[in-house]
């Protein structure tokens, strides 16, 4: 009869050990494969960083030069500067071109939406990385758009005032409109616009950065 009892206690201790182990093997697994993935999600919020950081960047560049040439022809229409007509149309060919900054979200979106990141990764990264995706790139659309709107629904460029502005009566149509109160004050709010995009535009840059740079140092 004991041995009957010590066998049995023996194969339950056995079956319950070997449950127990299999319970952490599969346990272990599925952290191991969570935390890979979530290394990969890393990796590719890094890839998308690293493209959109380049992206700002010209388009930032683009936007400077843009507003010092807004703000010179501000100047000629001003008459602080002698105004020259060919060097205004110059001027203004070099004034905005629909570059403005649009984020790429799909691998950040991923990992948030496979709940990988929101429970499993790291908390201050986390926070920080949100900001950019949920703060910045949210701020840079609105802004792009309204930058963009703003330009062509007041004809502030539009083809650089025709397809030959150097033509006689074109020319004198656009010096009408250059000199109108109308014209010099949108133009001032373009550029006013225009100055406070590149600020933001900045400010994300610099978030952007300082994330590409913590994950280069997790995924390492």
């Amino acid at each position: 009869m004991k041995h009957t009892l010590a066998r049995g206690g023996i194969e339950f201790l056995a079956v319950f050990l070997g449950l127990a182990f299999s319970f952490n093997i599969d346990e272990w697994r599925q952290d191991n494969e969570v935390k890979n993935r979530l290394t990969a999600d890393y990796i590719n919020i890094q890839k998308d960083l690293i493209n959109d950081i380049t992206s700002l960047e010209a388009v930032i560049s683009f936007q400077e030069k843009s507003v010092e040439n807004g703000k010179e022809l501000i100047l000629m229409i001003q008459k602080n500067k002698i105004f020259n007509y060919e060097k205004f149309i110059e001027h203004l060919s070099h004034v905005w071109n629909s570059s403005t900054f649009f984020g790429t979200s799909s691998a950040y979106d991923a990992s948030v939406s496979s709940g990988r990141l929101t429970y499993f990764g790291d908390d201050e990264l986390g926070n920080e990385i949100g900001i950019i995706y949920g703060h910045f790139y949210s701020r840079m659309d609105l802004n792009g758009e309204q930058v963009d709107s703003f330009w062509y629904l007041n004809n502030i460029g539009t083809h650089y005032f025709g397809a030959d502005p150097f033509e006689i009566n074109t020319k004198k149509q656009n010096l009408q409109k250059i000199f109108s109160n109308e014209y010099l004050g949108k133009l001032k709010i373009f550029i006013q616009m225009q100055g406070g995009y590149v600020f933001k535009a900045k400010n994300a840059l610099n978030q952007m950065r300082k994330v590409e740079k913590l994950l280069r140092l997790k995924v390492d």
